[in-house]
């Protein structure tokens, strides 16, 4: 078995957590003064750090970028984190890996906190031996999450596990680690294969079926 450990990002990977970030931007931006955020605005506040997406779709300041992030995260402990839903066969996939003995971890750029919550809301932290998400400063980068998935689990090894993720901030995340990449097309990041392309990968998954057809190769 060429991996013993998957790591997966959360957002776009696991679940479509899409509506409770796009509501909670908007939320936000209207609440700091900012211009109203058109849907494609909205929909790229998913997978980047929030500090970076303020600063970035708003035009805020850091120190005013900081205290939007605090508004978000109060509406989205409240209300935004049960506004997602399952991806077709996730829990399918996760079974065939706790099955086949892998090691299963979970590292997302959401707050530690709210990726526990959120994976056991919708029945998913159990499938899961390692959950790493950022701290409230927002001052790790992915390869930190990552990192400390394979620190928990004792994993030496960065070859031996393999990054499942939408975005290139994972592809990025695990190439700086020297670990493989598998990108996923039906999240947010890479809509196409042709975009998947442009980031270092050793598969391209346009749905949770193909990457249960990876490993079972």
């Amino acid at each position: 078995m060429k991996y013993s450990m998957v790591i997966f990002d959360l957002d776009g990977t696991l679940l479509d957590t899409s509506q409770g970030i796009m509501l909670g931007a908007s939320f936000t931006a209207k609440k700091m003064g900012a211009p109203e955020l058109s849907p494609d605005k909205q929909k790229s506040f998913i997978g980047p750090p929030l500090l970076d997406s303020f600063i970035r779709e708003c035009g805020l300041s850091e120190n005013e970028a900081r205290t939007a992030v605090e508004i978000y995260r109060k509406r989205y402990k409240e209300k935004g984190l049960y506004e997602a839903k399952h991806y077709g066969q996730i829990e399918e996939l996760l079974v065939y890996l706790k099955k086949a003995n892998y090691q299963t971890a979970v590292a997302t750029l959401k707050m530690d906190a709210f990726a526990k919550e959120i994976l056991n809301h919708f029945g998913l932290e159990q499938y899961f031996d390692s959950i790493k998400g950022i701290d409230e400063k927002d001052t790790h980068s992915k390869s930190d999450i990552i990192s400390m998935c394979l620190k928990e689990l004792d994993q030496g090894n960065p070859a031996k596990a393999v990054m499942i993720g939408d975005s290139i901030y994972d592809a990025i995340g695990a190439e700086q680690l020297g670990m493989d990449f598998i990108a996923v097309t039906y999240g947010y990041g890479f809509q196409t294969k042709e975009e998947a392309c442009k980031s270092k990968n050793v598969f391209i998954a346009e749905s949770v079926r193909d990457i249960i057809t990876f490993f079972e190769v």
